[in-house]
């Protein structure tokens, strides 16, 4: 009789991902436990951004917390949708870094446009709102699918176009929420929003996934 060898893969860096994410989490809720449950109901209130904005603006623990986990998250997810269940940690901090180094100059160029155009208060907002819907589909939504999709090796292309589509038109959705709110102010610049949302809100993504799949 033959035997047949079971490959058996080592999840020890998942496993540490996953608890650096819920440590995370944990010590936000524990900083700030009313942030942590007004965050958690974000995507379907308006409360946590209408409280949000009413403060002055200024960044704290809790959100460089949970921009940091958000950042892990969505990692993690477009490494599973690439690579599938064969984990590499070199890889997974490659794809962790491009994504930060992307999201981080897309914050400080906008930042810089806001200035530019004297509306750094609007772009404040609509920069904390758009990162906050990205969190939350990263944390909540896109980092327990790929954790599914991970350790019962599933390997359904459709479901992942899928997810992926669905977590596109949310986000979508929420951005025009923002733009129909303050619609005054951004009809007054509709050719430069129409720039901003090509260069800023697609080309982007597109070169982070088109410069993944080339690697």
């Amino acid at each position: 009789m033959f035997s047949v060898l079971r490959t058996i893969h080592d999840h020890n860096w998942v496993v540490g991902i996953t608890v650096f994410v819920l440590v995370l989490l944990v010590a936000i809720k524990w900083n700030k436990n009313n942030y942590f449950f007004s965050f958690l109901n974000s995507l379907f209130t308006s409360v946590f951004y209408s409280k949000k904005f009413a403060e002055k603006r200024r960044v704290e623990i809790t959100e460089v917390l949970l921009f940091i986990a958000s950042l892990l998250s969505i990692s993690f997810f477009i490494y599973v949708i690439i690579y599938g269940d064969t984990f590499v940690i070199l890889t997974y901090l490659q794809i962790f870094f491009l994504v930060t180094i992307i999201l981080l100059s897309k914050y400080l160029i906008e930042k810089i446009i806001g200035d530019l155009f004297q509306i750094d208060q609007l772009m404040g907002r609509y920069l904390f709102y758009k990162q906050g819907v990205l969190s939350w589909l990263g944390l909540f939504f896109l980092f327990p699918l790929a954790l599914v999709f991970y350790f019962q090796d599933i390997n359904d292309s459709i479901l992942l176009l899928g997810i992926v589509g669905v977590s596109i038109l949310v986000y979508a959705i929420k951005l025009f929420s923002f733009v129909g709110l303050y619609q005054k102010h951004i009809l007054s610049y509709w050719f430069y929003f129409i720039l901003y949302l090509c260069t800023f809100e697609i080309a982007p993504y597109l070169i982070l996934f088109k410069v993944i799949k080339i690697n």
